[in-house]
């Protein structure tokens, strides 16, 4: 048995001596290098950005978003949602198109299903001001949506500071990446509803603000992962694009309950 127990140990030293030991994978690393970022910049000892004489009250906040969601918001709707009409219509020459369209929306009184989704649509804008309006004065900067708290009423772990999502380095990466999905994920079931309604009627014009939609929402994700500020950089064709679409379903509306008193 011996001699069988030394014919492998003179294979391996013939084909190159004792095993190696194998080696470790080293990590893969990301192509670009994360930057230095400090965790607790911007923030007090609870975690919250600090509390001063810019610390805007919920009065204030509300009424910004008052007059930008329910005011600004739905304007830039109409203000491109018409000229898109328009064009289409008579340049295009979709007018003949249309007015069967609308005739057939105004017969069975369906104009009333378009207002009832923008309604809805306008609905959720109202909880959203009433949402913002609370952020500020709870000092909660994004991406955070929630803070937690260790309900202690005593003990060292009764003045913790707030439990807050990581906002540095690869996690904090993953959140804000996280925040981008479900931002998108959140206006998603009234943007479908919207481009069924609205291309239902005025067809492949739709995908004009849908596409600027589609752009804007990937560059928000992409960016909202390198930082909070840049993800401005898709928010606003996303926001543009989106509401193009909704002002097209309250023009359809429009249209659609006062067809035989609007002759253009």
């Amino acid at each position: 048995s011996s001699g069988a127990h030394r014919e492998p140990c003179a294979a391996l030293l013939h084909q190159g001596g004792v095993p190696k030991a194998r080696r470790r994978q080293r990590p893969v690393m990301s192509a670009q290098p994360l930057k230095e970022e400090d965790e607790f910049q911007g923030r007090d000892a609870t975690g919250l950005q600090p509390a001063d004489e810019k610390t805007p009250t919920e009065a204030a906040e509300t009424a910004k978003y008052v007059k930008m969601l329910l005011g600004v918001v739905p304007l830039i709707g109409q203000v491109f949602a018409w000229p898109t009409y328009f064009l289409a219509a008579y340049l295009a020459g979709q007018k003949a198109v249309y007015d069967k369209k609308f005739a057939f929306i105004a017969e069975y009184q369906l104009g009333y299903v378009f207002l009832a989704v923008w309604i809805i649509g306008m609905a959720r804008s109202v909880n959203v001001v009433n949402a913002n309006g609370a952020r500020g004065p709870a000092r909660v900067d994004r991406p955070d949506q929630h803070v937690y708290k260790v309900m202690a009423s005593s003990g060292p772990l009764k003045d913790a500071p707030y439990v807050m999502m990581a906002g540095t380095g690869p996690q904090g990466r993953f959140n804000r990446a996280q925040r981008g999905v479900f931002n998108t994920d959140e206006v998603m079931p009234l943007m479908l509803a919207w481009t069924v309604l609205a291309s239902s009627v005025l067809g492949p014009v739709v995908l004009v603000p849908v596409l600027l939609a589609a752009y804007g929402r990937i560059t928000f994700g992409m960016k909202y992962k390198e930082s909070v500020k840049a993800r401005s950089a898709g928010f606003l064709p996303a926001m543009v694009g989106e509401r193009w679409v909704e002002g097209l379903v309250l023009l359809c509306a429009i249209k659609g309950i006062f067809f035989a008193s609007i002759p253009f």
